[in-house]
């Protein structure tokens, strides 16, 4: 009797959790950042609102929750009911923090769904014109005259930051990391000379870079990026296992079913084929970048494995 009880209740369950998802969505969507408007993140899930409000039939809002570099909005998001409405626009800080702080209140794999990368892009490393012959030649100049030359960041515990932090730990190369306010900040300050190299995105270098006052001297990414394809990786030149591509994504609470998570990421990806939203992604210095939520899973366990022995490694205080 008890078993046929126990079976009653999960044939129940199965068929409450098959109509919910075939009801999907009923109402209103929360996209939550965790940024403030008006940044790159704001902006990317402003450009994936419109089309999924249109492909799911319900309205997709995007809600700020700053603070703590995104944890404020992943703690909330993943204490959230897992019913499929609330989802989160996630960005590769989520496996710098993973990292950089002792303790989170929540499990940074475990407490979610993953259901889409968005959109990947690497970082540059740039200097001013003429400064360098190229990247061989820093390292060069840095293994001979160490902790000489400078290289301006986007502040403490930035993936810009550790970025640099692993250069030194490839090469054996050892160089003095300056933090800045911000990407526009370092910039500003290779400008002035106050620091020799920058490590950040192209959004940021690139507008130098064209008017001929930066020169790109590698990119992070294993591969070469399509927007700078004469400029050389770091994994060509002088830092064969360095492969770094910093993201954006979608996530949702854990135990979201699965079928909800697929019409989530149905429509993320229908989305990312229309040609106008592609070109806004691209115009932010990403490539635009659907995946499988396993896959998404997996990328960012992998990056929160390897911020971890930089931030061991370099003796970055933990937060």
């Amino acid at each position: 009797m008890l078993k046929k009880l126990l079976l009653a209740l999960s044939v129940v369950g199965l068929a409450a959790g098959t109509a919910q998802a075939d009801d999907y969505p009923s109402r209103s969507i929360r996209f939550i950042i965790g940024f403030g408007a008006g940044g790159n993140a704001d902006t990317v899930a402003r450009i994936l609102a419109e089309p999924m409000t249109k492909s799911l039939g319900q309205p997709v809002v995007v809600e700020s929750k700053p603070g703590a570099g995104g944890n404020v909005a992943s703690d909330f998001v993943s204490k959230s009911d897992p019913d499929g409405y609330t989802i989160q626009l996630m960005v590769g800080g989520h496996a710098v923090s993973a990292a950089l702080y002792k303790s989170q209140p929540f499990d940074p794999l475990e407490d979610f769904t993953f259901v889409s990368t968005i959109g990947q892009f690497p970082f540059f490393v740039a200097a001013r014109a003429g400064a360098y012959e190229s990247i061989e030649d820093v390292i060069a100049k840095a293994k001979a005259a160490p902790n000489t030359i400078k290289i301006g960041h986007s502040g403490v515990g930035s993936t810009q930051h550790l970025s640099g932090e692993l250069l030194d730990l490839e090469t054996g190369a050892e160089f003095i990391h300056v933090p800045y306010k911000g990407g526009a900040a370092a910039a500003t300050a290779l400008l002035g000379g106050e620091v020799d190299l920058v490590i950040d995105t192209g959004t940021v270098i690139s507008p130098q870079a064209d008017a001929g006052e930066f020169d790109i001297l590698a990119v992070t990414s294993k591969d070469r990026w399509p927007s700078q394809p004469d400029v050389p990786t770091l994994a060509e030149t002088v830092a064969p296992d360095i492969d770094i591509v910093s993201w954006t994504g979608v996530g949702m609470p854990a135990g979201v079913s699965g079928e909800i998570a697929d019409k989530v990421r149905a429509s993320v990806h229908a989305a990312l084929a229309m040609p106008d939203v592609a070109e806004r992604i691209s115009a932010l210095g990403a490539r635009p970048s659907p995946s499988s939520g396993e896959d998404m899973r997996g990328m960012i366990a992998r990056q929160i494995e390897v911020w971890k022995k930089v931030v061991e490694a370099s003796g970055i205080e933990k937060r």
